[in-house]
């Protein structure tokens, strides 16, 4: 065999994988909504206008993005 070849082949053994198994973090799971709640919160307490039409949209926005099924449009 052409020594640099035999190398190569040695080198290309791969060992055991090792797994690593995740376990929870106990920590309270991170709600986006809640978070856009407290963003609305902070701009009305401030009266900035342009913050409360921020953080409402980031809160619809968070809310069409779940699953949900359309319903009836209508003007009342």
């Amino acid at each position: 065999m052409i020594p640099f070849l035999k190398h190569a082949k040695e080198a290309s053994s791969s060992g055991s994988i090792e797994s690593i198994e995740r376990k929870p973090d106990n920590e309270p799971e991170y709600d986006s909504l809640e978070s856009a709640a407290e963003d609305l919160k902070q701009a009305l307490e401030k009266g900035d206008v342009k913050a409360i039409a921020m953080a409402l949209r980031s809160a619809f926005d968070l809310c069409d993005s779940e699953p949900h099924e359309e319903g009836l449009h209508t003007n009342g």
